[in-house]
Parts: C-alpha cells; sequence; structure tokens
C-alpha cells in the first residue's frame, strides 16, 4: 500500500514541475551563462545570442556594455550601458557603468550626471559615491576652480577596484586651467597660486615614489606649429616653477606637450577654448 501511495506521489511531482520547466526563462538562463562564462569568446558569442533573443532586456544590453568596458571598447560600451537606461530607466548598475565610462573618457560633467541619477536609486553605494566626488574635483579642477592639495593627492590615489574600469589606458589624470599670459608663456599670479597647491601635494609622503607628467595643450588659436610650441613653453615653465620652488628631484616630474592635437572638447565657443588651454597633471606610476 505504501509503495503504490508513494508511486503516485511521485507522479504528483513530476507532473507540477512541469509547467516549471515548460515556463523557464530563456533569457534568464542566457544571463546566467553570461555572468559564469569566463572565456572571452564563448561570451561573445553568447552576448550575440542574448541580443538576438532578448532585444528589450535591459540587463542583456548592461552585461554587453560591461563586457565591453572590460575590453576598453569604451564606445561600444556606452551604446550599451545607454541601451539599459532606456530599457529600464532605473538600471543603477548601467548609470553607474556610464560614469566609470565617462571618467576614463575625460568627460568629468558628464560622469557626474551618471553618478548622481545612480546614486539617487541607490544612494548607499559607497563606491559610486567615491567616484562622484573624484569627478567633481576632476571638474571643478577643468574649469578654472580651485582645487586642495589633498584634493590633488585623492584623484592621483584613484585606483580601479574589480567593479570598476579595469586599467584604463592611462593613470589617474588631472585636468588644470593654469593661467598665463595671453598667448605667452609667463605664468601669472594666480598661476602661482595654483602651483602651490600642486607642489604641496607633490611633496606630501602620500605621494613619496610616484612619478608625474606635465603635459601642455592649445585650443586651436593660431598656427599648429605655434600652438606647439606655445604648449612646450607652457609644460616647460610649469615643470621648472615646480621643481625650483619645492625642491622636488628631477625625475619626479617628466615633460609633455600636444598643442591643439588634443582637444577635450570641440573648439567653437569660448568655454570651450579655455578647456582645451590647459596642463594636464598625470600620474605615470
Amino acid at each position: 500500500m505504501s509503495t503504490r501511495i508513494g508511486r503516485i506521489l511521485i507522479c504528483c511531482l513530476l507532473l507540477a514541475a512541469i509547467p516549471v520547466m515548460a515556463d523557464a526563462d530563456p533569457c534568464a538562463e542566457l544571463k546566467q551563462q553570461i555572468r559564469k562564462e569566463r572565456g572571452l569568446l564563448k561570451k561573445r558569442a553568447l552576448l550575440d545570442q542574448a541580443r538576438q533573443q532578448c532585444p528589450e532586456d535591459a540587463e542583456v544590453s548592461y552585461l554587453g556594455g560591461y563586457a565591453a568596458e572590460r575590453l576598453r571598447q569604451y564606445e561600444r560600451a556606452m551604446t550599451r550601458y545607454l541601451q539599459a537606461t532606456e530599457l529600464d530607466e532605473n538600471h543603477v548598475k548601467a548609470y553607474f557603468g556610464l560614469g566609470d565610462i565617462h571618467m576614463v573618457l575625460g568627460n568629468a560633467a558628464a560622469a557626474i550626471r551618471a553618478f548622481e541619477r545612480g546614486l539617487a536609486l541607490q544612494p548607499g553605494n559607497q563606491r559610486a559615491q567615491s567616484s562622484l566626488e573624484l569627478a567633481r574635483i576632476k571638474h571643478r579642477s577643468a574649469s578654472g576652480g580651485s582645487i586642495s592639495s589633498a584634493e590633488f593627492i585623492q584623484v592621483m590615489q584613484e585606483s580601479k577596484s574589480s567593479e570598476t574600469t579595469a586599467g584604463a589606458i592611462d593613470g589617474p589624470i588631472l585636468r588644470m586651467q593654469i593661467q598665463f599670459q595671453m598667448g605667452s608663456a609667463e605664468l601669472s599670479a594666480a598661476a602661482h597660486k595654483q602651483l602651490n597647491t600642486v607642489g604641496q601635494a607633490l611633496k606630501n609622503p602620500a605621494l613619496e615614489g610616484a612619478r608625474f607628467e606635465s603635459a601642455g595643450h592649445t585650443d586651436d588659436t593660431g598656427t599648429p606649429e605655434r600652438n606647439l610650441q606655445l604648449s612646450r613653453q607652457r609644460a616647460e615653465k610649469t615643470r621648472a616653477y615646480l621643481l625650483q620652488n619645492f625642491a622636488l628631484d628631477a625625475d619626479k616630474l617628466s615633460l609633455a606637450y600636444f598643442g591643439e592635437t588634443r582637444p577635450t572638447a570641440p573648439n567653437t565657443t569660448p568655454e570651450n577654448r579655455a578647456l582645451n588651454r590647459r596642463v594636464e597633471f598625470k600620474k605615470l606610476k
């Protein structure tokens, strides 16, 4: 009797499981496979399959963006993250991914907007809050605002954890609108104040052993040849001021200059040209 009852129970359990198996979500299974897959080619194939089968799935778009970001395919990653936010306006991780991409590409203003949107949905995310703080410092510095030595150090100690962009091409970069006399390489009084902040930071034990690059840039006013020369002269003046006034070792700060060839914004407005007339400090190691 008990054997018969047991068989009946097993049959009931099997019948109950059939609807669940029939309703299994292929998109959910694909996403699980994508998260677990470590092989690059296999992951790409799974992502392609997921995009075809689940074109309206925000998480699939996010996973595609995340994979592209790890490969430093930043434009593709941005496209996928944007798709995720369009499909799901509350997709927190996609906003944070956008913020990371904008930081790598040097667009601090856009990074601020992305991090703020994500943090409005998930205010307790400490990594995103720290990234937002860095973005605000970078944006203020690039826009001609003043920063403290502690903030300079904070940017240069920026690190990429496993949850953020994996290995940006460059180390931490801080853009500053160092003020020069118009059309010359002579430092203004405002420039002295700005560079004193930098010098104090470079002397701080927190940056002991680190090496940096001082790079000069210009807008596109004038000839390319003149702009290249001017960017070199300004970078040299900046470096010389720091070495002389803060007794830095010469190998602490190397020199680079690019003229008008690396604009951070189109040279279409006075405000954009001001952003392009800059000195960048980059941590080399």
